[in-house]
């Protein structure tokens, strides 16, 4: 039986997204439990990750990927996206992480269309509209649920956790905006791959991929062939292989799975507690991110 092109993208894009939030729930595991350290996992994951998807690039969709490096203009962005976009939204994300858990770390770094929503808002200095004010105010009452369990004049999660999560909703929504040019004009991979080669070789002076720090067994390593394969390269392909077959908008919807997929395996393979609270700050994140996708032009 042959599936419809629409169920296949939407199959492809609820795929990537859930290995993607997978990967956040590996990266807790190795990070808290075997001794992993997020600059040697940021370096890791890049360098693998970029090799898979310039492979993709090369021999499945057989372009020429050193081309992109012929053009003056393109390798100066593609080296301040790999810098200041690939390695500090992988770093940022990874020790959030370490500090807090997978699910908080992900919805916090869900904030990042907000931020950029106030980013254009100012840079056409224009007031953004009633209905994204809400979203906006709904968005940061959820994370204030997410980060106090309720009590709004405590802490649920450390300062230090708080603090990289909000860097890396920053660093999530300069890694969006910034490869636009670069995007329009090259394979989507190709950027993807040489932005995560670059970040992971910068990274790699602080942690060479050869000095595995913590314990390597089984499942550490199983966990982190997991992030780099399934949870990196195979979920960035299937999330950009699904608009071929669905709009790009409504694969942005569903990557509404990505937090949700963290939350549930967390709470089963890891026994994180989500109660309600954090549940409800969960919801009034996602939906306003719903609303923005739906109405963006």
């Amino acid at each position: 039986m042959t599936i419809s092109s629409r169920t296949k993208g939407v199959l492809m894009a609820l795929t990537g997204s859930i290995f993607w939030g997978g990967s956040g729930v590996a990266a807790q595991f190795i990070l808290q439990e075997k001794g992993m350290t997020a600059d040697y996992l940021t370096a890791i994951r890049t360098i693998v990750a970029g090799l898979l998807l310039l492979f993709i690039d090369a021999v499945i969709n057989g372009n020429n990927i050193l081309a992109i490096w012929k053009d003056k203009e393109s390798r100066r962005r593609l080296l301040a996206f790999g810098l200041l976009g690939m390695m500090s939204v992988q770093y940022t994300y990874f020790v959030a992480i370490e500090y807090s858990n997978a699910p908080t770390a992900t919805i916090i770094q869900y904030l990042m269309p907000i931020l950029i929503l106030i980013w254009f808002s100012i840079r056409e200095k224009r007031l953004p509209q009633l209905a994204q004010v809400i979203c906006a105010i709904m968005a940061i009452f959820g994370t204030a649920l997410l980060v106090t369990h309720g009590s709004l004049t405590t802490l649920a999660i450390s300062d230090a956790a708080l603090f990289w999560g909000i860097l890396s909703a920053f660093a999530a929504a300069f890694y969006t905006v910034q490869p636009r040019w670069l995007l329009l004009r090259w394979p989507s991979p190709q950027v993807i791959g040489w932005a995560m080669l670059i970040g992971g070789a910068a990274i790699s002076i602080i942690s060479p991929p050869l000095s595995y720090p913590g314990t390597l067994d089984m499942p550490a390593a199983l966990s982190l062939a997991y992030i780099c394969v399934l949870g990196t390269a195979a979920s960035f392909w299937l999330y950009v292989t699904s608009t071929k077959y669905i709009l790009a908008q409504e694969a942005s919807i569903l990557n509404a799975t990505e937090p949700l997929a963290s939350i549930v395996l967390s709470v089963l393979l890891l026994d994180v507690l989500f109660e309600l609270p954090e549940i409800i700050g969960t919801v009034l994140i996602i939906m306003p991110i719903i609303y923005i996708t739906l109405k963006r032009k």
